[in-house]
């Protein structure tokens, strides 16, 4: 028998199946169950609405952003080979959840506690790639006179930017970008 955790995550699969399918408006919390397995009460066990259970979602989706990302960074020995690592990551990690983030675009209202959570969570995010910039600066790999954390937003912005609008406005498939011209651009600038 199943944990309630894992029923939970469950019912999250479901539903972001759901939401994808539908969209926010259109997705019922029927149709979630019975994409579940489960009976439309039980959800309400779970969480007391559409709107908590999307919320779910979002905080699901970026813990399992951050896991990721941790995992891509350590695959590389190199500050180029972390970063490449973390821009094709962005690609696949928004291409194989592009109806969310669609989704997520048409919804306004989130509860302060899950803006406080998706907030704690980017800082998280933000805590990786700065991690991986003092390591760079201690190897040697790039300058040790290089401010930290804008170095880190500069690396974030740029992959996180360019992906969004390579997947969701030009619709560019995987294999068409060309993760070494990005890293290229972040490490030795525009000079």
């Amino acid at each position: 028998m199943a944990s309630r955790e894992e029923k939970q995550t469950d019912i999250i699969k479901a539903a972001i199946r759901v939401f994808s399918e539908y969209g926010f408006d259109g997705a019922k919390m029927e149709y979630i169950a019975k994409e579940a397995g489960i009976g439309k009460g039980t959800i309400y066990e779970y969480f007391e609405s559409k709107e908590r259970l999307f919320e779910e979602i979002l905080k699901f989706s970026i813990q399992e952003f951050r896991i990721g990302l941790k995992e891509n960074m350590e695959q590389g020995e190199t500050i180029e080979e972390r970063l490449r690592n973390c821009s094709r990551y962005n690609f696949e990690f928004l291409n194989s959840h592009m109806d969310i983030v669609q989704i997520v675009m048409q919804v306004n209202t989130l509860s302060k506690e899950i803006r406080g959570q998706l907030f704690a969570e980017h800082m998280a995010i933000l805590k990786q790639y700065t991690e991986m910039v003092q390591a760079a600066k201690l190897n040697g790999e790039i300058r040790a006179d290089l401010d930290e954390e804008l170095a880190t937003y500069c690396i974030v912005g740029t992959l996180d930017l360019f992906s969004k609008k390579r997947v969701l406005m030009d619709h560019r498939p995987q294999d068409e970008v060309d993760h070494h011209a990005i890293v290229d651009v972040v490490l030795k600038g525009l000079q």
